[in-house]
């Protein structure tokens, strides 16, 4: 009986890793596919990130999405990291070539093409983005049968002209008074 055990064992970890599609989960609504991506809601000041992890073939590759909304005119920078892990020399989890771009609306409308960036671990700028819908187009191939990645976006609002203005218009005042009382 407990030979029957590990024999069904083997059989189900063979069938796990010799599939040619990827399967994931991430921590945000959605599977990440074409018809079901990931929604990541307003990105704010507060980082968002998306982690997933994925199985799938050693060197096939997989590609996932994420609509999100910019609420108002930011600032935006993006990252991504990935996982690798090695156990007794047998890799468990690796990504290679893994890339995000950030495309405008939501998938798969985009047509425009804002910023690529990899998981080198630095933050990128995504530049200034107006109010409105965009999303990640999210690839790379599997090192192993498990794949584990995180991107991270954030926008800061960036001041109105008018902020500006009252900041030198302040400027002014305060010198303006610092002077008078020089002289008084």
């Amino acid at each position: 009986m407990l030979q029957n055990i590990k024999l069904k064992l083997v059989a189900a970890a063979a069938l796990l890793f010799s599939s040619t599609a990827f399967a994931g989960f991430g921590n945000f609504p959605g599977d990440g596919s074409v018809g079901n991506p990931y929604e990541l809601g307003n990105i704010g000041p507060t980082p968002t990130t998306l982690s997933a992890l994925l199985i799938g073939s050693t060197g096939s590759s997989f590609e996932e999405y994420a609509n999100f909304t910019i609420p108002t005119f930011s600032s935006t920078t993006g990252s991504a990291s990935t996982l690798f892990l090695s156990l007794g020399g047998f890799v468990v989890n690796d990504i290679t070539g893994f890339a995000v771009e950030v495309w405008n609306n939501t998938h798969p409308n985009g047509t425009t093409l804002i910023a690529s960036f990899t998981d080198d671990g630095l933050t990128h700028s995504l530049g200034d983005l107006l109010p409105g819908q965009y999303h990640l187009d999210i690839s790379g191939t599997f090192g192993a049968n498990l794949g584990q990645y995180s991107v991270s976006l954030q926008a800061l609002p960036v001041p109105e002209p008018e902020t500006y203005a009252m900041l030198l218009a302040g400027l002014g005042l305060v010198g303006f008074s610092a002077r008078k009382r020089k002289f008084a």
